[in-house]
């Protein structure tokens, strides 16, 4: 999305970050990552959410291109994680009459992170259901514990009916990345939100009560058209179902044997009419990908070498962030490989 504007009245302000390497120090994003930010323009200014200070310059002659002059009134705060929260003390400084709206779980957090003067003055207390007219539009407020944190909220323009969708929806790669959508959503959903289903699926089923013609993310593109489908990807994501049929065979191998074995093994499933088969080698590839494949997959097969009468550490470290990320509802096989030898059991 090159174009600044989301509608006559609602600008995008945020940036793209195009040399970061590791998002949360821990996701390799080849494609880079955004920081959205938007700006509603109205009788009231609103700035919905700062962000990462690695592209605090950029979002600040984003801003007051934006305002042309102007001041904000308001700075919704959905999401207090400091890719999107870094700047809220040096906006709250440069503008001191602008209010701040969030929760009562935001302001603890702001209260922790930052000393803003007269905070107490500045806090607009929202809860579920409630709303801020800003003129020609109005926004109402929900509720969206840990999806991921605590505090996290969402925010519907009831006018141009658009949702302000905090970290869900979010996708890996920067707004010029020419990709399909899905992988890197996938990705993004079960390695950052994917503990959290039942919070989604709770969130989804408020979602359902709004007509919404838009979804605009604190990360990846806008989303315009054909909004079932993204929703109806979350709504399976959360749930903990398999995306497709097929087989994931996830190993960890020593000195080649497991590797060998898997190997075989895809191939006999092949052989034995199976058409999606997809295998990743844990000491080697991208972690995160294979926690995506893991859940996007009916069945799975772990297949590692023992070691130090332990699971090897790669293929532990598999299974530690599985577990982590709520795994359930699937299919699976274990094979171990004892180091001294080729028998698997």
């Amino acid at each position: 999305m090159k174009d600044t504007f989301i509608s006559n009245d609602i600008v995008y302000i945020g940036a793209d970050d195009k040399t970061i390497d590791l998002f949360e120090s821990q996701y390799i994003v080849p494609n880079g990552i955004s920081y959205n930010s938007y700006l509603i323009k109205d009788e009231k200014t609103v700035i919905m959410d700062t962000i990462d200070r690695r592209k605090t310059e950029e979002w600040l002659e984003n801003l007051e291109k934006a305002l042309n002059g102007k001041k904000p009134d308001y700075l919704v705060v959905s999401h207090m994680e400091p890719d999107h929260a870094y700047n809220i003390g040096l906006i709250s400084d440069k503008y001191p009459e602008m209010k701040i709206i969030g929760n009562e779980k935001t302001f603890t957090f702001i209260s922790q992170f930052f000393n803003i003067p007269n905070l107490e003055e500045r806090k607009v207390i929202v809860k579920e259901g409630d709303e801020i007219n800003l003129g020609k539009h109005t926004l109402k407020f929900f509720m969206a514990p840990m999806v991921h944190w605590p505090e996290v909220m969402v925010t519907y323009e009831m006018t141009e009916k658009i949702l302000f969708s905090a970290d869900g929806f979010g996708k890996f790669g920067t707004l010029d990345t020419d990709e399909e959508w899905d992988c890197e959503a996938r990705r993004y959903y079960f390695n950052i939100v994917g503990k959290y289903g039942m919070q989604v699926q709770a969130l989804l089923n408020k979602a359902k009560t709004l007509e919404i013609k838009m979804i605009c993310p604190l990360h990846g593109p806008i989303l315009k058209e054909n909004l079932e489908y993204y929703i109806n990807k979350y709504d399976i994501w959360s749930s903990y179902k398999p995306e497709e049929k097929g087989v994931f065979i996830a190993y960890a191998s020593i000195y080649g044997n497991t590797a060998h074995a898997a190997e075989e093994l895809m191939k006999m499933l092949k052989a034995k009419g199976v058409e999606k088969v997809v295998i990743a080698d844990l000491t080697r590839d991208d972690m995160a990908e294979a926690i995506e494949d893991a859940f996007k997959y009916e069945k799975v097969v772990f297949a590692a070498s023992s070691y130090n009468f332990d699971v090897f550490p790669p293929m532990n470290e598999f299974l530690h962030h599985l577990s982590g990320k709520n795994y359930q509802n699937r299919k699976v096989r274990n094979y171990t490989e004892w180091n001294m030898g080729t028998k698997c059991r």
